[in-house]
């Protein structure tokens, strides 16, 4: 049966449905589906309601129905629910008995067949052959003569079914010598036409070769065997039909053996079956494998077993073109359901390779799918019988569990409602004689425990304990898992003393609020009394707030003093006047220059001012050496930084300084100090002041050496850089200078000119 694109795209969106209440999904999809879609739409357009469609379905019908569910008493929910699960069950069954018998079982025993026929037509191609090969050992000790090859011909009459159509005696020189269909008045010519065979080629070469090959109808013609071979070709549904009406080229078992004497190869024996309507092995398939079965040749039948409408070998049919694309186009296997001739079959089909390896058809087997779905269908009414009367007997208990379970759950419903406007005094009505909560304190004769005031007869937890008998250290306990296992009923009636028990506790829990609110406004009173107290108090907080504010302002201005203490650092040295300040300069230019925010300008340039306050704790005799450092002075110079940290530390504008004090003299390549960080582990702003901080050094004059050009301390940082300094932001630092040189060379030529200039 064939089905229309959107339907199937339907049948889909079903088949992924399973148990369960997700019916609602399968609706959707339909209505989704491009068939009911663009109906919907089309209506909609009319009225002027596209945009109202998809809000009706999903907030008006389904909010109906959603309100309506919840609105059902619980015995109808379950019978609507049983009914939508049962229906989806006897879907989903009929889906699993079409995937068991269909799928499953049907595919599992084509695939074996496919198997089966494959080795029993390559068995078909070897016996072949190798009849073929006896016959051209006898070439070498009768001689390549007419005489010889008739006779060899003759013995191919005990062959059966596999003796040759054509039989061929070709010679090195690809001449035609004997053939045992045709006398050839041109041998070269016919020679010729032979000589296209892979097969025939790979013989003359020297190798022997058989496979299937496709003999083209010229040499059909010629050995006189067109009317054996020729296929009219039938129109076929779902195929791709070709351009011309007859096939008379010929599929052909070939086998080509050389021929050498003495080492030489002087010909080739070349023997040929044809399979154009040669339906040997076709029904030998069916025989064994009660299956129909088929070879192609290209896309065409040419030995079948499937019959047409008229009961006919379907000869001529054409292959279905999505197996068409995946075999003969792929060169793959193909598994599943198929549509062959005029039914749905269950096939698998294999690729068909001539011996270069080429496809040139397919070998097919399958079976009806007709039979398969009698039995689904067989099996689904008897399983449909079988859920009949199991609804009946659901139904049946659904009556007893309604009686049993719903009743009273609609009488403790009505209860607790009745509790819940306020009725402290309602009991649930039940039938059994002994009530529990009645027993509370055990004062009714009916208590097993009656007497005994220690103990309650109320609900306890059943614990382990409890079973183990004279359990002296758990007595009363057990005695109160005895006395409710004696009074209580099933799980419903115990529910039920549950509820009379809330409700009793609750009387008793009022009368305790009721004591505990006096208790509570005497306590109200006292708080009262302490309020005024409460007051002086907060005026006093108050009051200590506003101290704590103006310590903090007082702190803060203490950033005025770090600053004058970085000057009294540039103090102890002479030479290092204004460095602070020029580092500051430097350091914000390049921060800008590779993308630092705006707002950590302040940060940066803070950090690069104080960067050296930490020789504030260094000898000035050190500072100002005017000879290289010893190894010990040195070390004392690289503890600024540290230094430096220690004392911005309490300071609040200055937290996000320290990381930058700390490690402006860390290099690039880890062998810096205080800590020897490493490339990124460094701070960026610490690794822009560090370039800003050496520039700046190396530009000032010092005691020991006088300062260099702005161009030697550039091809310093240069040489430095991705040693002490990062690469990527020397690069930038380089080029920032740099500008900076040429528009001041440029300002001073302007100013040079304008005074050079004549007074007019």
């Amino acid at each position: 049966m064939y089905l229309a694109p959107d339907l199937v795209k339907i049948k889909g969106s079903l088949n992924f449905v399973g148990t369960g209440g997700r019916n609602f999904v399968v609706i959707c999809r339909i209505i989704q589906s491009d068939i009911f879609a663009p109906l919907l739409l089309k209506t909609a357009a009319r009225k002027g309601l596209e945009s109202q469609v998809g809000r009706w379905i999903s907030v008006r019908l389904f909010g109906k129905l959603r309100t309506y569910f919840r609105r059902m008493d619980l015995r109808t929910k379950v019978i609507f629910v049983f009914l939508i699960i049962m229906g989806l069950f006897v879907y989903r069954l009929s889906f699993s008995t079409h995937y068991y018998l269909v799928e499953l079982q049907g595919q599992d025993k084509i695939n074996e067949n496919i198997n089966v026929a494959h080795r029993l037509f390559y068995n078909w191609v070897e016996q072949f052959n190798l009849r073929t090969d006896s016959l051209s050992r006898g070439i070498g000790h009768m001689g390549p003569g007419p005489d010889s090859f008739n006779q060899l011909y003759l013995e191919t009459e005990k062959w059966g079914n596999l003796r040759p159509d054509i039989f061929f005696y070709i010679d090195a020189g690809g001449n035609i010598v004997y053939s045992c269909n045709n006398t050839y008045a041109d041998g070269n010519a016919a020679g010729a036409i032979l000589m296209s065979l892979h097969s025939v080629k790979k013989a003359l070469s020297g190798i022997e070769a058989a496979g299937i090959e496709i003999l083209p109808k010229e040499m059909i013609g010629i050995e006189g065997l067109l009317e054996k071979t020729r296929i009219l070709l039938v129109p076929t549904p779902n195929a791709s039909q070709p351009d011309y009406h007859v096939e008379e080229s010929a599929m052909a078992i070939v086998s080509a053996k050389p021929v050498q004497i003495d080492g030489i190869v002087t010909g080739a024996l070349v023997a040929g079956r044809i399979i154009n309507n040669d339906f040997e092995l076709v029904d030998l398939l069916n025989r064994e494998l009660n299956a129909s079965a088929t070879i192609f040749m290209k896309n065409i039948r040419i030995s079948t077993t499937v019959e047409n409408s008229r009961g006919e070998r379907a000869i001529g049919t054409l292959l279905s073109t999505p197996v068409e694309e995946k075999v003969l186009g792929k060169g793959e296997r193909y598994l599943g359901r198929a549509f062959v001739v005029d039914d749905w079959y269950l096939t698998a089909y294999e690729p068909i390779r001539d011996v270069e390896n080429r496809v040139i058809g397919a070998l097919y087997v399958g079976i009806k799918e007709g039979p398969l779905l009698v039995r689904q269908r067989a099996m689904d009414n008897e399983l449909k019988l079988t859920l009949f009367i199991l609804t009946l007997i659901f139904v049946l208990a659904l009556y007893w569990l309604y009686r049993a379970v719903v009743i009273p759950i609609r009488k403790l419903s009505i209860s607790a409602l009745r509790f819940a406007r306020g009725e402290l005094e309602v009991q649930v009505p039940v039938s059994y004689p002994n009530k529990c909560w009645e027993m509370k304190k055990c004062e009714s004769p009916e208590c097993p425990v009656y007497g005994k005031s220690t103990l309650k007869c109320w609900l306890v937890p059943k614990k382990e304990f409890c079973k183990i008998p004279n359990n002296s250290e758990n007595m009363d306990a057990c005695a109160k898992c005895e006395v409710y296992a004696a009074t209580s009923g099933n799980e419903l009636e115990q529910m039920t003393d549950a509820f009379n028990f809330m409700a009793a506790s609750m009387r008793e829990y009022t009368e305790s609020l009721n004591a505990l609110n006096n208790e509570l406004e005497q306590k109200n009173t006292e708080l009262t009394d302490r309020k005024d107290e409460l007051e002086c108090q907060k005026e006093q907080l108050i009051a200590l707030n506003r101290e704590l504010e103006e310590s903090m302002r007082a702190l803060d201005d203490s950033q005025s003093i770090i600053y004058a203490l970085a000057v009294a650092v540039e103090a102890k040295d002479p030479y290092t006047r204004g460095h602070s300040e020029r580092v500051a300069d430097f350091s914000v230019k390049l921060a800008a220059a590779v993308g630092i925010l705006y707002d950590d300008f302040e940060t940066i340039r803070g950090a690069a001012l104080l960067h050296d306050i930490g020789k504030i704790g260094i000898s000035g005799s050190i500072l100002r050496k005017p000879t290289t450092l010893t190894a010990m002075e040195f070390q004392q110079v690289k503890k600024h930084p540290a230094i430096g940290e220690r004392i911005c530390s309490s300071l609040k504008f200055a937290k996000d300084m320290l990381p930058i004090i700390r490690h402006h003299h860390e290099h690039f390549n880890g062998k810096g100090y205080p800590d020897g960080l490493k490339g990124a582990k460094i701070p960026i702003m610490a690794r822009i002041v560090a370039i800003a901080d050496a520039f700046d050094a190396m530009t000032s004059d010092r005691p020991y050496r006088p300062g260099m050009t702005a161009e030697q301390a550039l091809g310093v940082l240069e040489q430095g850089a991705g040693g002490q300094w990062d690469p990527e932001l020397v690069n930038v630092f380089i080029r920032l200078i740099r500008e900076e040189l040429q528009e001041r060379s440029a300002s001073l030529f302007a100013e040079k000119v304008e005074d050079d200039s004549p007074v007019i």
